[in-house]
């Protein structure tokens, strides 16, 4: 195929050096900064001549008073061997490119800058041009910073784990971790392993009743499977192990990745003490529905909010390990960032009997946040309160909020209040209020956005990513 115009290779070289030498210096720097960040035009002995850049707000930084110095005393002091050597180099085929440097700005960050340099033996002046790196620079910061919490947030856990692993380990009183599927043994302690195994040695991964007399093996699995599907703890008294001991247990069931496992605690039979406090545990109430076989994470309480019943997706939704961390405690606490939201749904929920689509915001046992979706029916015969939880990973919709002027604004506003918390209310008011005057902007600038990105104070990156966020890309005054 034969090259456009004639200009192929090396040939296009002499053509495009007799343009340039058609040219006065400000016209080539004004026409190479089409293309780029900074342009600068630096004679033979590498001072500035001219500096030309597109965006304003590299004027912040000051480059427009780096002409009339040489180009190695506006950066940092790293920086001019590599300026030396961008200038130095024999660039009259090839351009010079990719050396990045930082420009000193006083009081504010350096500026980073990737400058390429090109020069002839018939033109006055090297031309350098420079992409700058800020944003990337500021990604980079944000990904190291996330890292680094990443890795501190890791270290905690970790530390966590071991203060807890320590403390089961150490403890005096016998503890065994078992998994409620197979019945097997997750972990036992030391005390564990001293009073259960023959020889004193691990116990993990065996099943529970072999650590268990035979005679005694059907009592203490019937006594498993209770525990399983009871809110409360289920003692057994009077069990032999393997070793011929008589001991005592208790077994409480916990949620864990989504299976229920189970906790046994045990100590001799003979310790009347331990036995008398391991009975002190308070009994929770009965749940008076049955909400096992709802398909969303489902909750009962009182009218003061005190949780009387709750399903096993309820738990997972909070990760509370058992049913009885969830029993008596009152609903509120799980809402905490949005405490007034709840007080106002219980309000509500006496006159109204049934609220669909309330919005608010979970706080799980472990501090993570995340939105639901509440619907709630009040039984004005047993005096309870049923709550369905949907977990929403965002807003499905934006609420629709009455623009400023309009005649039925206030009226609006009054629809909106106690079906929408106040602070997706305030929220969402923003929005409408930052769309407005952005479309005043556009309008004022005759859809000139980086004139319009100015007298709104905001960067052009900035405005682009609200456009894309109301809808307004393809924005047209009087449209």
């Amino acid at each position: 195929m034969k090259p456009l115009n004639g200009l192929h290779g090396s040939q296009g070289t002499p053509i495009a050096e007799s343009l340039l030498k058609t040219l006065g210096p400000e016209a080539v720097g004004a026409l190479v900064s089409l293309g780029a960040d900074v342009v600068m035009l630096i004679d033979k002995t590498a001072i500035i001549s001219q500096v030309y850049f597109s965006n304003p707000e590299l004027a912040e930084y000051g480059l427009a008073k780096s002409v009339g110095k040489r180009l190695q005393d506006c950066v940092t002091i790293e920086s001019v061997p590599k300026i030396d050597s961008l200038l130095a180099s024999d660039n009259t085929r090839d351009p010079v490119r990719g050396y990045q440097v930082n420009h000193k700005c006083g009081s504010k960050p350096d500026l980073p800058v990737v400058y390429s340099a090109y020069s002839s033996k018939d033109l006055p002046y090297s031309i350098v041009v420079g992409r700058e790196l800020r944003q990337q620079f500021q990604d980079q910061q944000r990904l190291v910073q996330a890292q680094m919490e990443l890795e501190a947030d890791y270290r905690e856990l970790q530390e966590a784990e071991t203060r807890y692993r320590t403390a089961f380990k150490v403890a005096a009183a016998a503890y065994v971790m078992m998994d409620g599927e197979k019945r097997t043994v997750l972990d036992a302690n030391a005390s564990a392993m001293a009073l259960l195994s023959p020889n004193g040695g691990p116990v993990a991964g065996k099943p529970l009743r072999d650590l268990f007399h035979k005679q005694d093996r059907d009592r203490l699995g019937d006594a498993i499977g209770e525990a399983r599907h009871s809110p409360n703890a289920v003692h057994v008294d009077n069990l032999r192990s393997a070793r011929g001991e008589s001991v005592s247990a208790t077994i409480r069931s916990y949620r864990e990745n989504g299976v229920t496992n189970l906790v046994l605690a045990l100590w001799p039979a003979t310790e009347e003490q331990e036995t008398r406090r391991q009975r002190t545990e308070p009994v929770a109430a009965a749940a008076s529905v049955d909400l096992a076989d709802l398909p969303e994470a489902a909750v009962q309480t009182d009218t003061d909010g005190i949780v009387m019943a709750a399903n096993d997706l309820f738990l997972d939704l909070v990760h509370a390990p058992s049913l009885n961390q969830v029993i008596g405690r009152n609903l509120a606490i799980w809402f905490a960032s949005s405490a007034i939201d709840i007080r106002v749904l219980y309000t509500r929920i006496q006159d109204e009997q049934c609220i669909r689509g309330f919005s608010s915001t979970l706080t799980d046992n472990l501090s993570g946040e995340r939105s639901v979706s509440l619907s709630v029916r009040f039984s004005r015969e047993t005096g309870t309160v049923h709550f369905l939880l949907v977990p929403q990973a965002a807003p499905s919709e934006r609420l629709t909020i009455p623009s400023p002027g309009v005649p039925d604004q206030a009226e609006g506003f009054s629809s909106l209040v106690g079906k929408v918390p106040l602070k997706d209310l305030m929220r969402e008011s923003l929005d409408v209020i930052e769309k407005i005057c952005i479309e005043a902007a556009l309008d004022q600038t005759n859809n000139n956005r980086a004139y319009a990105a100015e007298i709104l104070g905001l960067s052009r990156q900035s405005l682009y990513i609200k456009l894309r966020r109301y809808g307004l890309e393809d924005y047209r005054p009087g449209s």
